[in-house]
């Protein structure tokens, strides 16, 4: 079996084509599918606003990438050239590490922030719900919540704890005075109600919220204890009198749309100052023609994101420390997993420890009977392990099962991982 991962992001891949790969409604639809194709054992599907991961546990021989193709292919035809051309692969112990490092917040736009960690737990989650993830990724990615955890634990990796929506704000008061603006967030999900909170910390004094759902707006108003609910429909109609647009949603196509704002828009002369940061996008991109708007994307808040990197750039390198530490100790995990040496070394363990014993308990025998004593520890301890070893060998080496290498990591706690007490 391999762990491979195959990956979109920010890093390589520009927003306009990234919102092309966006399957958050999809995921588990995907997940069931890995799960009725046999040569894959353990899934997890990362989707964020600037990479969708597949981890995978699949057979040695399978082709991951080629599997991953067709199945966005059913998902979304118009995606797979995206795909194809910006994708890239990863196998073995550098997953481990890049896991580690995007649980760490190192791998973020805003380095060190916190929100991806509770990402990845979902995505973990929704792994879990179908039944893809087993022992390997049970340990996989619980020790990189504990990687994740201790980065932030012991540097000062998210000093001044950043996000995307934080970044949208400062943004946001670079352009305008908040304390005397009127703003709408367009969307109630954890990046929306973030970049709402940052708001009203700069002492916002008018907030709108737009969303589909009135549920979700009402329950995130009655968390910030403020907020004037409306529905999609009136995004329009409340333009004239809005200063800052923020919108964050998970909607497939845009939610504002050149047509429905053209007339209010052309209109209006007071600036207006709109942040999308939602993937997809969530304003058509011809807004912009409009005069009065200043219409800013994900990517175009590089400013922010170089000022946040530079500023704990020092911390960067005891993090990746860090993760090296966490990666060394899943390496030396994994490869006690392997097989031949496990059966290997618990025999000699067996023969080892018979041996002793027949020697300790020697003395009470006559000196011709000493062979023979030794000859019965050995045989009984042969016939003891002769059940576990063919478990763990039925099969092959080549493929074990999940039952098999439980089976293996079970005797390496028991067994091999013990001092001798001869």
């Amino acid at each position: 079996m391999k762990l491979v991962l195959n990956n979109i992001t920010y890093h390589n891949c520009p927003v306009y084509l990234r919102e092309k790969v966006s399957f958050t409604q999809q995921q588990q639809f995907m997940l069931r599918q890995m799960h009725a194709v046999e040569e894959i054992s353990e899934a997890v599907i990362l989707q964020t606003c600037n990479r969708l991961e597949f981890y995978l546990y699949a057979g040695k021989n399978f082709d991951c990438r080629k599997f991953l193709a067709e199945l966005i292919r059913c998902v979304c035809p118009d995606a797979v050239e995206t795909w194809n051309r910006y994708s890239t692969q990863n196998t073995g112990i550098d997953v481990v590490r890049h896991l580690f490092e995007v649980a760490a917040g190192l791998d973020s736009q805003m380095i060190g922030e916190n929100q991806i960690l509770s990402q990845v737990k979902s995505a973990y989650s929704m792994s879990i719900d179908c039944r893809m993830s087993k022992m390997i990724f049970h340990r996989l990615f619980h020790n990189a919540f504990r990687a994740g955890k201790a980065v932030r634990t012991k540097t000062n990796i998210n000093c001044g704890a950043v996000s995307i929506s934080l970044a949208a704000v400062e943004l946001a008061r670079a352009k305008l005075d908040l304390s005397s603006a009127s703003a709408m967030v367009i969307g109630a999900g954890e990046n929306a109600e973030l970049a709402a909170r940052y708001l009203l910390k700069a002492r916002l004094p008018r907030l709108i919220v737009a969303n589909r759902n009135p549920r979700k707006a009402e329950a995130m108003t009655a968390r910030l204890k403020t907020g004037r609910i409306i529905p999609l429909s009136d995004i329009p109609a409340e333009l004239p009198d809005v200063d800052l647009l923020v919108a964050s949603t998970a909607a497939a196509e845009p939610v504002v749309k050149y047509q429905a704002v053209k007339d209010v828009l052309n209109k209006r002369k007071k600036p207006l100052l709109i942040i999308d940061i939602a993937v997809p996008r969530d304003i058509q991109p011809s807004i912009s023609r409009f005069e009065c708007v200043s219409l800013f994307n994900i990517d175009d808040l590089n400013e922010q994101i170089k000022f946040n990197i530079e500023k704990r750039s020092s911390e960067i390198p005891k993090a990746r420390a860090i993760v090296d530490e966490f990666t060394d100790r899943f390496a030396d995990w994994l490869n006690s997993l392997n097989l031949v040496p496990v059966i290997s070394e618990l025999t000699q363990k067996g023969i080892h420890l018979a041996h002793s014993e027949a020697a300790r308990y020697a003395k009470d025998f006559a000196a011709d009977d000493s062979e023979k004593l030794r000859a019965f520890a050995e045989s009984l301890v042969k016939k003891v392990l002769h059940g576990p070893v063919s478990f763990i060998k039925a099969g092959g080496s080549e493929e074990l099962s999940s039952e098999q290498l439980q089976a293996v990591d079970l005797i390496n706690k028991m067994f091999l991982s013990q001092d001798d007490n001869d």
